[in-house]
Order: C-alpha cells, then structure tokens, then sequence
C-alpha cells in the first residue's frame, strides 16, 4: 500500500462517522422488494416496477374491453405517462403514475404529485371532450386502505387521487383483485421469478 493510501485508510479508520456505520441489509417496509421473497438488486427493483407497469396494463385491457392504449412513445422534453387510456364509449380518460416505493422525501413527493397535476391539466386541454381521472398509484400496496397514513399524508395535494391496486382496478372496471397481501405478494413473486430466472 502507498504512503498516500496509507494516510487516507488512517484517516477513514479514525473517522467518528465512518465507526457508527452498519450496514441494513433489511428491506424497507414501504418498498414493493419487501414483499419479494429474492434478493434483488437496485436494477433489478426497477425492471421490476417497470414489469408490473406492463403487466398491469395488459391485466386492464384484457379484462375492460371499452379501453385503449394511448399512451405515446417516450419523446425528448415530454413528461412520461406509465398508464393512459381511452374509454370512447365514455369519454373518459385514465391516465397513472405507478410507484413501487411512495415513502420518498418531500421533495420528491412534491415533484411527483406536481407532475401528476401538470399532465392532468395538459390531457384536460388535449382531450375537452372527455372526463380526466388521475390517479397515483403505490404498487407496494394492494389497496389504499393498508397504505401507512405517514406515508398518504406526503401527498395530501392529490389524496383523493392516491390509490392501491385493487383501487386502481375498481376505477377501470376490471374484475380481478387481490383478496389479501399474501395473494398480492405471491402474484409478484410470480412476476419476479419469471422476470429474474
């Protein structure tokens, strides 16, 4: 070892910060990966959330034959929408940002019920004809009901439009739902074991 990495492991040595530190190899309670029975990586947490945004989707417009797919492809300087749809029969438009973890700090919370307001009030001017529901959608809960009152009062700007699964799927008119979060956690384990062989 060099003379100058020598110093530098003395001073990280000593360093009062550096002594307190643990390592928490536990899963935060509020994160859709503590309800997965696999290790997974932080990569592996977003395919995963990407996964259930898809599998999603095709569980709604399987089981609502009255919706369509609108969402466009991702474009430079547009903000992404995870789920919009077309009911034309009634004129409706659903359009959700679904999060694996909603526990983030204020800041982001901000940012991302900010963004949810700012796209709902774009597709009202896109689509005057049509009524625009909104929803924020916190995949780690299989319905709002369960979700932490600490964690929906972080986003007490959109309440009425936070939302579990089976909340999601009660406004889209599709038939299936979790009984409990055992069936919700062994329908992602599912997911995930197909996703990560």
């Amino acid at each position: 070892m060099s003379d100058k990495l020598k110093l530098l492991n003395g001073i990280i040595a000593n360093n009062l910060y550096v002594k307190s530190c643990v390592s928490n190899k536990k899963k935060e309670v509020n994160s859709l990966s503590y309800l997965i029975d696999r290790e997974l990586s932080q990569s592996d947490c977003i395919k995963l959330g990407s996964g259930i945004e898809k599998v999603t989707k095709d569980i709604i417009l399987e089981q609502n034959k009255n919706l369509q797919n609108i969402k466009p492809k991702n474009t430079k300087g547009q903000k992404e929408k995870d789920h919009l749809f077309k009911d034309e029969e009634h004129k409706i438009i659903y359009y959700a940002e679904l999060k694996s973890n909603l526990n983030l700090d204020t800041e982001k919370c901000k940012s991302t019920s900010d963004k949810c307001i700012l796209i709902l009030d774009e597709l009202k001017t896109d689509f005057p004809d049509y009524e625009i529901k909104m929803f924020l959608i916190g995949i780690r809960y299989y319905e709002k009901k369960i979700m932490p009152k600490i964690i929906a009062n972080k986003y007490a700007a959109i309440d009425n439009h936070l939302i579990g699964i089976n909340d999601y799927f009660d406004y889209l008119n599709v038939d299936l739902k979790f009984d409990d979060e055992n069936e919700y956690k062994e329908f992602l384990n599912i997911l995930a074991n197909s996703m990560f062989k």
